[in-house]
């Protein structure tokens, strides 16, 4: 399954900063229809056939993707919650494919 990492060029050994209680307000990907579900890592959305996980890690936000991702461009999931962290944070953000 694909597999990402997120994080700040403001700390490039870190991850951006979001209060726990708005992980879902922020990583939700706008645009589609996710729903929070239980399961392991800090925020777990159901999208249709798939789940979206997010983990924070010291190198950053770990993004993977579980169940069947056909009919959804993970690259454009990721892209969007990228967008969505810069416009809380205020910091740049890059991501990248790990697999």
């Amino acid at each position: 399954m694909p597999e990402y990492l997120i994080w700040t060029t403001a700390d490039p050994g870190g991850w951006p900063a979001i209060p726990r209680n708005l992980l879902p307000d922020v990583l939700a990907p706008r645009g589609y229809d996710s729903v929070r579900i239980d399961g392991p890592g800090d925020l777990r959305l159901a999208l249709g056939g798939c789940e979206m996980v997010f983990s924070g890690e010291p190198a950053g936000w770990q993004v993977w993707f579980e169940a069947d991702t056909a009919g959804h461009n993970t690259g454009a999931l990721v892209t969007q919650v990228a967008r969505q962290i810069h416009e809380f944070t205020g910091e740049t953000i890059k991501w990248i494919l790990c697999d």
